[in-house]
């Protein structure tokens, strides 16, 4: 092999390896991540990309989901426009659902490659976004429905994630346990807050000294006399 073959090898390989990493990167699942461990929790200044992106297995997930999505698209309108195809005399074949069921495959093939882009780029919020309308459009089948239910939990669940994440730090429920009952409540929360707005206590104004006399009762005047 020549030195320009080699480079176009590395090359490829690098795009492999690079299209592996993006959409199934190597990594422990949720029981053996960083935080399975009560003790890890990530500081408060860098929550946010990490509540804004994706951990390894939660991108395994999503592609899992989506690449069942791509297939649903492309197999659904072929199963209904085979079900429903009716032949009348003269060899006239007519569809009587067909736009809905091109509509309804296009619409998962849309959020599919919808949520394969939010993926690359390592948008939560987006997949999230998209695997509850992927959900949606799945649910409109009667035999899928318990399969676009689950794709509305796995929405939901990453979105739980990123606000524990936010909140504590943290997705163990142990270190969440142990941070909210440590976390003051309702009213010591409300005084707590207010003590920490105001830097210091101000005293009452002093009542004023200066004498102020009594008025005099009002005289009655005698009724006149008949």
């Amino acid at each position: 092999m020549t030195s320009t073959d080699d480079e176009e090898f590395e090359q490829q390989q690098g795009w492999i390896a690079r299209f592996k990493q993006a959409y199934w990167p190597a990594g422990g699942s949720f029981a053996s991540g960083p935080f399975s461990d009560p003790e890890y929790t990530i500081p408060p200044d860098e929550r946010k990309p990490v509540m804004r992106s994706l951990d390894p297995q939660e991108i395994r997930w999503s592609v899992t989901a989506f690449v069942l999505a791509l297939i649903a698209g492309i197999s659904i309108p072929i199963y209904i426009i085979a079900k429903h195809i009716t032949a009348k005399p003269g060899k006239h074949i007519s569809v009587t659902v067909g736009t809905s069921a091109l509509l309804l495959g296009g619409l998962l093939l849309l959020l599919s490659i919808g949520g394969f882009i939010a993926i690359w780029h390592r948008k939560r919020t987006l997949v999230s976004f998209d695997l509850m309308l992927t959900g949606f459009a799945v649910t409109a089948l009667t035999l899928l429905q318990p399969l676009g239910i689950a794709y509305l939990v796995l929405g939901g669940w990453f979105m739980l994630r990123a606000s524990r994440i936010n909140k504590y730090g943290t997705t163990n429920t142990k270190a969440i346990r142990t941070q909210a009952a440590a976390r003051p409540r309702g009213r010591d929360r409300k005084e707590a807050a207010k003590s920490a707005s105001q830097p210091g206590v101000r005293k009452p104004p002093a009542a004023s000294k200066r004498y102020t006399p009594k008025s005099p009762p009002r005289k009655k005047i005698p009724k006149p006399a008949e």
